[in-house]
């Protein structure tokens, strides 16, 4: 935010002194010689090209910020979209549990599966269970 502050304020600076230069030729237009009306052409030309990169340079700051205010909008939206229950979380409308561990650590959304067995090393035991093919974690089934 404060890039675009001082951006935009640069910008004012540039064609407060652009203007000034113009007021000049239109004050003093007649009187002046052909010499120094074209530099004070050429000093009009630089700043207003000055201008023109301050508004450039301030157009893709206030772009980055639409872009992240969006993002962050988004993710707010899609964090009340869930809630946390019996250790997974869960989306409305959705009957299949989120892995909590990607969900906060990595900020994704990824769906566990439903097991009925639950494996200890290379021994099965009847538990049921999320498990997560991307973290490979299980979440028991709690009530």
């Amino acid at each position: 935010m404060s890039g675009m502050l001082a951006s935009t304020a640069a910008a004012v600076g540039i064609i407060d002194k652009a203007v000034g230069i113009a007021k000049k030729l239109a004050d003093d237009g007649g009187e002046l010689d052909k010499a120094t009306l074209k530099l004070e052409l050429a000093n009009l030309m630089t700043e207003l090209a000055s201008v023109k990169m301050e508004v450039i340079s301030t157009q893709a700051l206030l772009f980055d910020a639409e872009h992240k205010n969006k993002q962050l909008e988004e993710q707010l939206k899609d964090k009340q979209a869930f809630s946390f229950r019996h250790g997974v979380y869960w989306k409305e409308g959705d009957d299949v549990a989120f892995c909590p561990k990607c969900f906060e650590k990595d900020q994704k959304k990824i769906h566990t599966k439903f097991q009925k067995f639950k494996f200890i090393g290379f021994t099965q035991i009847e538990q049921p269970n999320w498990y997560c093919r991307v973290c490979d974690t299980n979440y028991e089934i709690t009530n």
